[in-house]
């Protein structure tokens, strides 16, 4: 079976030739990106990637250090654009609509405050972690969506049948597919150290889908954490309640129980140089009467503890703003509000940041050229590595706490797929090109 693998790798690897050549041709900082390879998917033949009698060098690993490597300007990144949202009900079902969007309403002042964030906490509705969805809810939204995908802009001088099965999803157009929160780790990598993280990639129908695997170490500590662990996760949960309405008209209600099972989503489309990009990411809140549109009105709510020393503060602009600027920044979420609690888990106060100045607030602990710059070579190593194009192939990237490198393994079967067969049934089962003989073969049996 591994043989067969490397088989269908070393074929795809050489399908993918063009594709290096292109990306690896350097780019003047002026120039605008070209246009992404899954744009032109069209070109290829049924599962095939671009054709080349030349096959690269495989790589195995990708290094993540030095990070000077990946100081340079910052790279071409388009704004996001919300192009859908849905609902995640209390029992987790899937609603395809803006039901649970919530409104941001501040109190009247800023300091002085009293909001205990342990309150409640004993009622806690929680869901089960153990149950992971993975990419599903996504999924969910595209096959509500099909209209945003059926029919995909046709490349000059390529004609494609018309087929019948009109209600089946060519391709998606996009290079890679997965939740905000997996590109912000990804981001993040070049300063983070303590943490490690397992993605699992597959290729279907010319687009990259990413889904996080558990790691041992995370769950390891998800399973033993303390009280006071938990209640620090409880509290960010609770703030939200304080602050937001779910009308913008009632006040905030601290007393119903607080629940992790309602959500709003947004999903996003960007561009990051020559890779199109499609994710979601949960949305906490949004400005009531604001005349900003999503995602620009949308208020993103986090808890800190105060800042006792000098120390204390430094950690935060150092560390913890960075995951607060990459969250907010890919779903292009203008601003974060700040609940600063004290030891006994009560917040006193509150403070805006706006996701712009964050990165002049790092005291060159961070840049978010070199999180873009890693983040965008990273996208053009899974994709020559991720080559073939069957959602039961699935590839596992590893970046182990405090190693310079991401590796990959390669599996094939059902123990790691993740794309169910009720998502990509939706699907053509291939792409076929009307060669010129098809054409006139079709035109004289019609004469």
């Amino acid at each position: 079976m591994k043989r067969s693998i490397d088989n269908e790798e070393d074929q795809g690897q050489e399908k993918r030739r063009k594709v290096l050549d292109s990306e690896q041709q350097p780019r003047s900082q002026s120039s605008e990106p070209r246009p992404s390879h899954s744009s032109s998917h069209q070109q290829r033949d049924g599962n095939s990637r671009a054709r080349s009698p030349h096959r690269p060098q495989k790589q195995r690993t990708f290094a993540v250090r030095p990070t000077s490597t990946f100081n340079e300007n910052f790279p071409y990144f388009k704004k996001p654009q919300e192009i859908g949202h849905f609902s995640l009900k209390v029992d987790k079902s899937f609603a395809n609509d803006a039901s649970r969007l919530r409104y941001y309403l501040p109190p009247k002042y800023r300091d002085g405050l009293n909001f205990d964030l342990r309150k409640g906490y004993e009622i806690f509705v929680k869901r089960n972690e153990e149950i992971k969805d993975r990419l599903n809810n996504l999924l969910k939204w595209i096959l509500s969506n099909k209209k945003v995908f059926l029919r995909p802009e046709k490349t000059m001088g390529v004609s494609y049948s018309e087929s019948k099965e009109d209600n089946l999803i060519e391709s998606l157009g996009v290079d890679f597919l997965a939740w905000r929160g997996h590109f912000t780790k990804f981001l993040c990598t070049a300063y983070e150290n303590r943490e490690g993280w397992e993605m699992a990639a597959t290729l279907f129908r010319g687009t990259i889908y990413i889904s996080e695997v558990e790691t041992e170490q995370d769950r390891k500590r998800r399973q033993g954490m303390n009280y006071w662990e938990k209640m620090c996760t409880y509290g960010g949960y609770k703030f939200e309640q304080y602050v937001t309405s779910e009308d913008g008209k009632k006040s905030p209600d601290t007393v119903q129980p607080v629940n992790n099972l309602e959500a709003y989503c947004s999903v996003v489309r960007s561009q990051l140089c020559n890779h199109q990009l499609l994710y979601g990411g949960e949305v906490d809140c949004c400005e009531l009467k604001s005349q900003l549109k999503p995602p620009e009105n949308y208020v993103e709510l986090k808890t800190s503890r105060q800042w006792y020393t000098p120390k204390n503060k430094s950690s935060f602009h150092r560390f913890k703003l960075l995951r607060w600027w990459a969250q907010s920044f890919l779903v292009g979420i203008p601003k974060v509000v700040c609940g600063f609690r004290n030891d006994d888990g009560v917040v006193e106060e509150l403070k805006d940041f706006k996701t712009a100045e964050m990165p002049g607030l790092s005291m060159g602990g961070w840049g978010g050229n070199v999180c873009f710059n890693l983040f965008e070579k990273l996208l053009n190593f899974i994709k020559t590595v991720t080559v073939i194009d069957d959602p039961s192939v699935v590839y596992l990237l590893e970046r182990k706490p405090g190693d310079s490198t991401i590796s990959y393994t390669v599996h094939k079967g059902e123990e790691h797929r993740f794309l169910p067969e009720w998502y990509t049934s939706q699907f053509l089962p291939e792409l076929r090109p009307v060669t010129e003989s098809t054409s006139s073969d079709s035109s004289s049996s019609t004469s």
